[in-house]
């Protein structure tokens, strides 16, 4: 499947698969940042996708984000629509830091990762609960 890809930044980085076998590709911030301590930072890609119709754009941290830099993704999973496509709508990479101290990472750090699926639309039919309950939620968690 091909992805139009626009670069807005002259620092941007075309995501790459880093081996045959991985199923996102990384996502390059362009600038250094500081991430306060107890903060977010939206941090820039330089890119604007053009995700094909009928299709999104999943971002989702690397693992190495908390493991290197103790950062999680502030929105746990980004979503990028093929709607947002526009001059101005360009990918961020948007992340919590939930330590005492600030966090510096730097342009060319690999933070995030991205995957395209497919996306279907539902239509959404009014009923009922069914009678039959498996008694709510953590009801097979047991009590340890």
């Amino acid at each position: 499947m091909d992805v139009r890809i626009t670069k807005i930044d002259p620092r941007a980085v075309i995501p790459a698969y880093q081996t045959d076998g991985a199923a996102a590709f990384d996502l390059t911030i362009i600038e250094d940042a500081v991430i306060p301590s107890r903060g977010t930072a939206f941090l820039r890609t330089g890119l604007v996708f053009g995700i094909p119709e009928d299709h999104v754009l999943l971002i989702m941290a690397r693992s190495s984000l908390f493991k290197k830099f103790g950062l999680t993704l502030a929105n746990q999973v980004g979503v990028l629509d093929a709607d947002y496509c526009g001059p101005e709508d360009e990918c961020h990479i948007y992340l919590f830091n939930p330590q005492d101290t600030d966090v510096k990472v730097l342009a060319g750090s690999r933070l995030a990762q991205g995957i395209v699926l497919p996306r279907p639309r539902v239509t959404f039919v009014e009923g009922t609960a069914a009678e039959r309950s498996r008694g709510g939620f953590g009801s097979t968690g047991g009590h340890g």
